[in-house]
Formats: C-alpha cells, structure tokens, sequence
C-alpha cells in the first residue's frame, strides 16, 4: 500500500479519504446524522467529508475517535529512519550546527 502512495496525487488520496470514511460509517449501520452526533461535528461536515475528503484536520479527527481509529495517525509523525549512512551523516552535520 505503501508503494501506491508514493503514485498517488493529493486529489486521489482525498477521494480514497471520502470512499474509506463513507464505507467505515456504513459497516457500522451508522448514518450521517448518527456519525455527526458521535464525532460533534455537523451532518454537513460529515457529508462534505465523505463525498470530497476535504475538510479541517481536526474534523477529521474527530470523525476517526468516532470510528475508534484515532491511533491510526500515530504513525504520521514517527520520524523516518536516514535510507543510508550519507543520510545519517548529513543529519547528524545538521544537528551539531549552531
């Protein structure tokens, strides 16, 4: 999945959002209105969510504790490990400098 990221633009990402969140809200025999009420968010904010994937970060969020998800974004900001030893070096020169 990872691979297909890299290929994918901006735009797709937020349609994958859209179809993800709508599918999520589905299988638990939620609708709209129910998912609004679980997140605090408006019915408007979860439908613009789920038909574009645009929206605030911190609605979509709230949708994702909604969806017992929030852990999902953990990984978001991990910092990545150097792809070789110039890399290392170059961080660590980075590092050490005033």
């Amino acid at each position: 999945m990872d691979d297909l990221l890299l290929i994918l633009t901006p735009t797709d990402v937020e349609r994958m959002l859209a179809s993800r969140l709508r599918a999520a809200r589905k299988r638990r025999g939620w609708t709209q209105a129910e998912m609004a009420t679980r997140s605090g968010l408006s019915i408007a904010t979860v439908a613009r969510m789920e038909q574009t994937g645009q929206g605030q970060l911190s609605s979509l969020l709230h949708l994702a504790a909604a969806l017992d998800r929030l852990r999902d974004f953990e990984s978001l900001l991990e910092p990545t490990a150097p792809a070789s030893l110039e890399e290392l070096r170059l961080q660590d020169a980075k590092g050490s400098q005033p």
